[in-house]
């Protein structure tokens, strides 16, 4: 008995000690854990104070943003109401297409230069009568070309228009400047005469001898007719001279007018092949009578011209006999004829006479300014004169060492199949 007795207590002192191994056990484990959450605690203290910081600095952040960008949009819609303003107020008539040639935008200058009678209502207030429309309609409807628009071109009402485009760049479609040149060529045309006649006093005093000696010799002549016992012979020899001198001084008559207007009526149609064997015509007799040839260098020559035929002739005439002048007897001359591909004809007649300085060269298209002794100094003012009155332009030259190239150029059509070639 008193071993189980003491068996029993050993067990019983082993269990006891068992119970408290495993009570320091759990108290070291609870330890620990309570230092591991400690430890998470302050670590899940400090990244919420971390986030906390970097939310209130990114919340910062976006605020001074979000201000920059309400002013960027601020300033934006400023500038937008601004240029909204200026393309209202602006003279020009001003059209955005897009990429279907669709008009998108206008101002009210457009308007009123392509839709007079519609651009705007009685109170002044625009109305988008263009909005939406195609461009190449419009034109079909708005605009009337002549034959003497030049560089500009006619709307239906008759006021001149000049035309920019642009392309937007980054998108499909261009923008369109409509600029009204009706007044800028009135004023153009009224000072180029207050010019002319201006120059008049001038042109009297240059040309009084220049007209006295014809008309002294016509007179002489016409003396002599009066002579009953003239031969037949010499009275046929003075009449020729008379009418000579008479023509002559027509010539210069004729000069004068073309120069103080500064137009001619441009009344004729006719083809310019029709034209240049018009010419080739006239050329006939002073290149007989100064020994001189010319040969003819042409391309494409279909079309035709809105001209004054005579006047035009007399120009091109006036050339080949300054000339014929410069380079005297035998000269050689070399014309060139050709039409670009904006139906621009351009002619240039070559001599091969002395040529002329750069001194003279910037006087030489000045009304009176002459080298000749018996000149007046309005062949080439006059060739220039008929060249603007045919909205083209005229220049001269010196070839380099030897002889002077003249160039008159002037707008054309081409010619249709069914169309009458020659009207005049």
């Amino acid at each position: 008995m008193a071993s189980v007795a003491l068996l029993n207590s050993a067990q019983k002192d082993l269990s006891n000690r068992e119970l408290l191994h495993k009570e320091q056990l759990n108290r070291e484990q609870l330890k620990d854990a309570f230092n591991l959450f400690s430890t998470m605690s302050d670590q899940l203290s400090q990244s919420y104070e971390f986030l906390e910081s970097k939310v209130e600095e990114l919340s910062g952040e976006l605020a001074e943003v979000s201000y920059q960008r309400m002013q960027e949009l601020a300033d934006k819609e400023r500038i937008a109401e601004r240029l909204e303003s200026l393309l209202h107020m602006l003279p020009g008539g001003i059209l955005l297409l897009d990429g279907e040639g669709r008009i998108r935008e206008c101002n009210p200058a457009a308007s009123a230069l392509l839709l007079p009678n519609e651009g705007s209502n009685k109170s002044g207030v625009e109305n988008d009568f263009l909005l939406g429309k195609l461009w190449r309609n419009v034109i079909k409807t708005s605009f009337s070309p002549k034959p003497d628009d030049g560089h500009e071109i006619s709307l239906v009402d008759g006021r001149r228009v000049s035309l920019q485009t642009a392309s937007l760049g980054s998108e499909p479609g261009q923008i369109i400047l409509i600029t009204d040149q009706t007044e800028t060529r009135k004023l153009q045309e009224s000072l180029s005469q207050h010019q002319r006649l201006s120059s008049m006093g001038n042109m009297v005093a240059s040309l009084a001898h220049q007209i006295r000696t014809p008309l002294s010799a016509a007179m002489i002549y016409g003396e002599h007719l009066q002579n009953e016992e003239l031969q037949p012979e010499q009275r046929e020899k003075f009449a020729n001279k008379m009418m000579q001198r008479l023509h002559h001084l027509e010539h210069q008559i004729r000069d004068m007018l073309i120069f103080a207007r500064g137009e001619a009526p441009l009344n004729d149609d006719m083809a310019l092949s029709q034209l240049l064997h018009d010419w080739q015509e006239a050329l006939e007799i002073p290149l007989q009578q100064n020994n001189a040839t010319c040969e003819f260098q042409v391309n494409k020559v279909d079309v035709h011209i809105h001209c004054n035929r005579d006047a035009l002739i007399g120009a091109l005439m006036n050339l080949v006999n300054n000339a014929l002048e410069a380079c005297g007897q035998g000269a050689e001359l070399h014309v060139r004829v050709n039409v670009n591909a904006q139906f621009q004809v351009n002619i240039e007649i070559e001599d091969d006479g002395p040529g002329f300085t750069n001194a003279i060269n910037d006087q030489i298209l000045q009304p009176f300014f002459t080298t000749k002794s018996n000149g007046t100094g309005l062949g080439l003012a006059v060739v220039q004169a008929i060249a603007r009155a045919h909205y083209g332009e005229f220049s001269i030259k010196s070839a380099g060492t030897k002889g002077a190239i003249a160039s008159f150029k002037l707008p054309a059509q081409p010619i249709e199949k069914n169309q009458t070639k020659t009207n005049h």
